[in-house]
């Protein structure tokens, strides 16, 4: 059994921490001009190698930061016996970040297709630089221990020292996590995520759970990149992206995207119930009023109207201009290439 989440405990262990708001920063800091520095040269000059000793370098800056200080480790990197039903909770939240980030990022990329379509056709070469299994390991189990170790464990415990709100600790570490993977164009898709990893943390206090969420939202896209290069598709989705850079996203697949946003509502409230079921002094009922209800009902009807909408508008206006075949084989590929854009 998890021991529970309680933020007086919290509070009054933060006071008595060596570890402080300004160490996080720090740390972070260090990061930041390492990116422009040593491990931009590790990964011009190694590639896909150069990413593997980029995370481990992450490692050992969260782990000697903690050491140096003389803060226990289990007290930054919290480790304990999962259960079931938060595993389950963590698939779900991710399913619900995914199918929010999904149409975020396609809205950025109808307006600006050059930009977004770029940074995922050198993302896929970069992976593709090296077999999947290989690939796997460093895009994906790496960044979930490494990236983890840095963003949920040494910065956030830092700043849990003195600031207790949740959702401050959640916007703030998701706007850090969009800062840290570097691309004004990422910036957005990858805050949100961000967010998502620091909720389960400061829910659960352990860092399995945002380590799986991490590792599924890499995994993913990862092998789905990896298939398509093992049916030798890799010349013909180079191809559909340099199209769709130059002519742009269609509407009638941007309404596809954005009605993907219906599952987001109810996929994250069930993950947020299924995370508090058994906490004590915590709401047991799935829904909590009424209210909450129809506002599920609401937002979850939303996505679904507006999508719709741009769907029939869309294939009404490819119709018009007969440009219906070149425009579905585009997006035969399409989904392959957003997922790309936005993980790592």
């Amino acid at each position: 059994m998890e021991e529970q989440w309680n933020y007086k405990d919290r509070r009054e262990e933060g006071e008595n921490s060596r570890l402080k708001p300004i160490h996080g920063i720090l740390l972070f800091i260090v990061v930041m001009v390492s990116f422009y520095t040593i491990i931009a040269w590790a990964q011009m000059k190694w590639g896909m190698y150069g990413l593997a000793l980029t995370e481990l370098y992450l490692l050992a800056l969260a782990l000697g930061g903690a050491k140096l200080l003389k803060v226990p480790f289990k007290e930054v990197f919290p480790v304990k016996r999962p259960q079931w039903q938060k595993v389950f909770a963590v698939l779900l939240c991710w399913i619900a970040s995914y199918s929010v980030v999904i149409p975020l990022t396609m809205i950025v990329a109808y307006f600006f297709p050059r930009e977004m379509f770029s940074v995922s056709g050198s993302l896929n070469d970069f992976m593709a630089s090296v077999p999947l299994a290989v690939s796997v390991f460093i895009s994906c189990v790496m960044p979930a221990v490494c990236e983890e170790a840095v963003h949920r464990g040494f910065i956030l415990k830092s700043f849990q020292s003195r600031i207790q709100g949740k959702w401050i600790l959640v916007v703030l570490m998701g706007l850090l996590f969009g800062l840290f993977h570097g691309n004004l164009w990422r910036f957005l898709p990858t805050a949100l995520l961000g967010a998502a990893l620091t909720y389960l943390m400061v829910e659960t206090e352990n860092m399995i759970y945002p380590a799986l969420f991490h590792f599924i939202n890499n995994f993913f896209p990862t092998l789905l990149s990896g298939i398509t290069g093992l049916a030798g598709g890799g010349a013909d989705t180079q191809a559909v992206t340099q199209s769709l850079a130059e002519n742009g996203l269609p509407v009638s697949f941007l309404g596809v995207y954005i009605g993907m946003a219906c599952l987001a509502p109810f996929c994250f409230y069930t993950a947020a119930y299924l995370l508090r079921l058994g906490v004590p002094g915590k709401t047991q009922r799935y829904f909590t009023s009424n209210k909450m209800m129809v506002l599920l009902i609401i937002l979850t009807v939303i996505p679904i109207v507006l999508g719709g909408f741009l769907l029939f508008y869309g294939v009404i206006e490819m119709l018009m201009r007969g440009s219906g075949d070149p425009v579905f084989y585009q997006n035969g590929y399409l989904i392959w290439q957003a997922l790309g854009i936005f993980i790592r």
